[in-house]
């Protein structure tokens, strides 16, 4: 039995009521109340948890926990600093620190993050038999499997997932740890056996207050999180990781370091061979060179797979474990996931939605492309407005046909975003004959963009990849570019 008083945080402000009361859980959601629950009121963007408190305590909440003041609350009150780094502590003490019991593997980087969960979990299920799974696709705990609601649940989430691995005989997992949930203290309380770090480029400008903003709130998963004893990988293939792997040796952390080329690199690769739907390569680790093949194309995706072999050599996954990992995993959904048609076409939907990745799409799919490339994607609303004409410029480059359309509006008109998209576009002084057309209506798109396409062709509809919802100031829309895509195909079919 767990009371009130035993899972205290240490940023309390004051405390009001009877502490030594039983506290059956922990909710931060209102709706999710039950009888004996403390009932934590998060600030938000827009909404403040104190506004639920009476609701909660009609559910039966036993206990508040609030960074404001209430009155005319009869049950104990505990009064905190900062709700979010509260939340974080008592779940870890409700749940008796379970991260401490197993071996826990942590991802953060601006991409990649998700394939490498992907490739860890099937190294750990190699290895020891068992591992769950968490990140931007799905909460997958193998006894079930639950829609994520974001990259990195809320602390009280995760605590009551790892304590439920454990129960379930899962001692090893992964998780995606994004800027986020670093800076609003949802993996504060975690202990991480081993913490890997992919690359940074421009995002999450609406978030972050500048790109040293972006850096730090990542580098506190290495300097302030993931301790002196845990294993630090580190890609290097990107000058903040360099930056990341010389500060975190600074600080007398241990570091491995990952690359696809830099043989000074712990862990590189060599005589790499891509046909575009495959890798072959050798995994090198000091003296010993691993034969491995990934059913991923692009180098990007190889190196993912360095990545997701060296973070699992740190908690003594074998060799053939590895490389039977990273073979085993076909495809990672909305990842450069292929849509089956008998027109000949290559059709690819990818989650690409900056820059960089954008980039590194296009050129793992031209092996593919025997004739035209053609890309289909837009910006997302009330995101990071500086890369979008950027965005523009990388289509444009790699690209025969673009078609400029929609992402997820949210508040911001889609014709403004598709406009400040073709703000990068020199449609005049270009030397590359690039056809380039914007069509508003995102189905209307990618029609248009499987209609033009002719065996030998390719497609890439980047920016959503897995999502299954479009998203507008006042409404969500079901909407899948997977679906869509087959759905032209099913016309096409029944025309004939």
């Amino acid at each position: 039995m767990k009371t009130l008083r035993s899972i205290l945080p240490e940023n309390i402000a004051s405390t009001t009521g009877v502490l030594d009361i039983e506290i059956t859980g922990i909710a931060y959601d209102s709706r999710k109340v039950s009888k004996g629950n403390l009932f934590v009121a998060l600030p938000g963007q827009h909404i403040d948890g104190c506004a639920f408190i009476f609701d909660a305590l009609e559910r039966g909440a036993a206990a508040v926990m609030t960074e404001g003041t209430r009155k005319n609350i009869e049950v104990p009150v505990v009064k905190v600093v900062n709700a979010r780094q509260a939340l974080s502590e008592v779940s870890a003490k409700f749940y008796d620190s379970p991260s401490e019991k197993l071996s826990l593997l942590g991802i953060t980087g601006t991409k990649g993050k998700t394939t490498i969960t992907y490739l860890i979990q099937s190294i750990l299920k190699k290895a020891f038999g068992h591992s769950f799974r968490m990140g931007t696709i799905e909460y997958d705990m193998e006894f079930e499997k639950i829609p994520a609601s974001n990259t990195t649940p809320e602390s009280q989430v995760l605590h009551s997932l790892l304590d439920k691995a454990l129960r379930n005989g899962i001692k090893h997992g992964v998780i995606e740890v994004s800027s986020h949930a670093l800076k609003t203290w949802r993996v504060e309380n975690l202990s991480f056996a081993v913490a890997g770090f992919t690359n940074l480029s421009l995002e999450h400008t609406e978030f972050h207050a500048d790109m040293s903003d972006y850096f730090n709130a990542k580098k506190r998963f290495f300097s302030e999180i993931a301790s002196a004893n845990k294993d630090c990988i580190i890609g290097i293939d990107n000058e903040y990781g360099l930056r990341l792997a010389q500060e975190c040796r600074d600080l007398g952390l241990k570091v491995k370091t990952v690359s696809v080329h830099n043989h000074s690199a712990d862990f590189y690769c060599e005589n790499l061979s891509m046909n575009g739907t495959s890798s072959d390569f050798f995994i090198c680790n000091g003296s010993e060179k691993q034969p491995c093949t990934i059913n991923l194309p692009g180098e990007y995706n190889v190196f993912n797979a360095l990545m997701a072999a060296a973070m699992t050599r740190a908690v003594n996954a074998d060799w053939a474990a590895i490389c039977s990992g990273l073979h085993a995993l076909k495809n990672v959904p909305g990842r450069l996931e292929a849509i089956a048609n008998d027109q000949g076409v290559n059709v690819i939907v990818d989650y690409a939605h900056s820059p960089d990745a954008l980039e590194n799409v296009l050129k793992a799919v031209k092996p593919l492309t025997r004739k035209r490339l053609i890309t289909v994607f837009g910006c997302g609303g009330n995101r990071s407005r500086e890369k979008r004409p950027v965005m523009g410029q990388v289509a444009v480059k790699y690209s025969d046909v673009v078609i400029v359309t929609s992402d997820n509006p949210r508040k911001e008109e889609p014709e403004a975003i598709i406009e400040e998209i073709m703000s990068g576009i020199d449609t005049e002084g270009s030397d590359k004959a690039t056809a380039i057309h914007k069509e508003v209506d995102r189905r209307g798109a990618i029609f248009k963009a499987l209609k033009m396409a002719e065996a030998g062709d390719t497609v890439v509809i980047a920016g959503k990849g897995h999502e299954t919802g479009q998203y507008f100031a006042d409404r969500t829309v079901p909407f899948d570019d997977r679906e869509v895509a087959r759905s032209f195909f099913r016309k096409s079919e029944d025309e004939v």
